[in-house]
C-alpha cells in the first residue's frame, strides 16, 4: 500500500529537512528549525516518531531517524554524487538504484555506498516497521580534504580505490559504531550545543565506518560490474521464487552465466549473507507471513517453504523467533528477532 509519501520531485541531501517536510505534507510537523538542523515529527497516516536533518557543511550532512512508519511509501533521492553511510539499528526497507541494483535494508547493519550523479535512489519504506538509524552523507572532495588525501588516496581512507562509480557494501556495526549511534539517538542537548554534539558524534561514526571499510578492503573484495549486480539481484529473486525447491549452485551458475566463485562471494558481498543464510532466513520469514495470514496447516506451510518435515521446520522457527509456529499462530502478534 503506497501513500502520499511520494515526493513530487526527488529529495536533495542539501536541503533534506525542507524536502522531507514538503514530501510528507500534513503527515508531519516541524518540531524544531534552526541554523544547521530541522526536526520533523511524524503524524498519521505516515507514522509516529521523529526524523532530524543536520547540515554541518554543504558537503557533510546527517539524518537521524527514530520513527515507526504506519503505511508504506517511497521517497526518491536525487543522484548528487554523495558517499553515504547508514548505521542502522532497526529497519525494514529497500534502496532501489534501478539498473545499479536493489538492496534490502533489514535489521542491524552498517551499509555504505556511493550514489553517483544522475543515479536515482528510491527509498522504499515498508509499512508497519520501525526506522532507527543514522545516515551520514559526505562529498568525495570533502573526505579528501579532511583526511589529507590526494585524488588517488581514497583506499587509504577505507574506501574503494575508485569511488567515482556506484558501489554498495555492508558490514556488521562495531561496538564503537553502536555506542556513537546510540548516543546520537539519545542526545538531549538543544540549540547550538545539539549541533556541536551531533557533529562530534557524526565524525566519530565516520572514523569507525572508514576503519571497518579499510579492514574489509585489506581482506580483499571481488570486483562486481553493473551486469554482475543485475545478475546477482536476479539470483536472489530466483531463490525467493523457489523456496520449496532451491536450485543448486551449479544450476544457478549455468542459468545466470557466472562462475561459482563470483556467484558465491558476489552474492555475499552484495546481499550481506551467504545464499544458504538467505534461503534459511527467507523461508522462515515467508512461513511467518503464512502462519499469520494463510489458512494452511503447519505441515502445509513447512512444505510450502521447503522443509521436508514439520518437526525440522518447527525447530528452525523456534530457534530464530524463540516461539513455536503453533504458539505464534495462536498469538498472531509480531515476535522479536534476536
Amino acid at each position: 500500500m503506497t501513500t502520499a509519501l511520494l515526493s513530487p520531485r526527488p529529495c536533495s541531501l542539501t536541503r533534506n529537512g525542507e524536502d522531507l517536510r514538503a514530501a510528507l505534507g500534513a503527515a508531519s510537523t516541524v518540531e524544531h528549525a534552526g541554523p544547521g538542523s530541522v526536526r520533523l515529527r511524524l503524524a498519521p497516516p505516515a507514522g509516529t516518531g521523529t526524523i532530524e536533518f543536520f547540515e554541518f557543511d554543504p558537503s557533510f550532512t546527517m539524518i537521524l531517524s527514530d520513527c515507526f512508519w504506519e503505511t508504506s511509501g517511497t521517497l526518491n533521492y536525487a543522484g548528487e554524487d554523495w558517499i553515504r553511510f547508514n548505521f542502522c539499528f532497526d529497519a525494514h526497507a529497500v534502496f532501489d538504484f534501478g539498473h545499479a541494483g536493489r538492496f534490502d535494508l533489514i535489521g542491524q547493519e552498517l551499509r555504505y555506498f556511493h550514489q553517483p550523479a544522475g543515479v536515482l535512489c528510491g527509498h522504499v519504506i515498508q509499512g508497519g516497521a520501525r526506522s532507527v538509524c543514522t545516515t551520514i552523507s559526505i562529498k568525495r572532495a570533502y573526505l579528501e580534504r579532511i583526511c589529507g588525501l590526494d585524488a588517488t588516496g581514497d583506499a587509504e581512507a577505507g574506501l574503494p580505490a575508485d569511488t567515482s562509480g556506484f558501489f554498495f557494501r555492508r558490514h556488521e556495526m562495531s561496538a564503537a559504531c553502536i555506542r556513537a549511534a546510540a548516543d546520537l539517538l539519545a542526545m538531549t542537548h538543544e540549540g547550538p550545543l545539539r549541533l556541536l554534539y551531533a557533529r562530534a558524534k557524526a565524525e566519530e561514526l565516520l572514523v569507525s565506518a572508514l576503519a571497518a571499510s579499510e579492514r574489509s578492503i585489506s581482506g580483499g573484495c571481488i570486483a562486481l560490474s553493473a551486469r554482475d549486480l543485475v545478475r546477482l539481484t536476479e539470483v536472489r529473486q530466483c531463490l525467493e521464487a523457489n523456496l520449496s525447491r532451491t536450485p543448486p549452485v551449479a544450476e544457478l551458475s549455468r542459468r545466470f552465466a557466472m562462475n561459482r566463485t563470483k556467484l558465491a562471494y558476489g552474492f555475499r558481498q552484495l546481499h550481506g549473507c551467504t545464499m544458504r543464510e538467505f534461503i534459511s532466513r527467507t523461508r522462515l520469514e515467508t512461513a511467518m507471513t503464512l502462519l499469520r495470514d494463510a489458512d494452511l496447516s503447519i505441515d502445509q506451510i513447512a512444505a510450502e517453504v521447503g522443509f521436508s518435515h514439520a518437526s525440522s521446520f518447527s525447530a528452525a522457527f523456534k530457534k530464530r523467533y524463540r516461539v513455536s509456529p503453533r504458539r505464534f499462530r495462536g498469538s498472531r502478534r509480531p515476535v522479536s528477532r534476536p
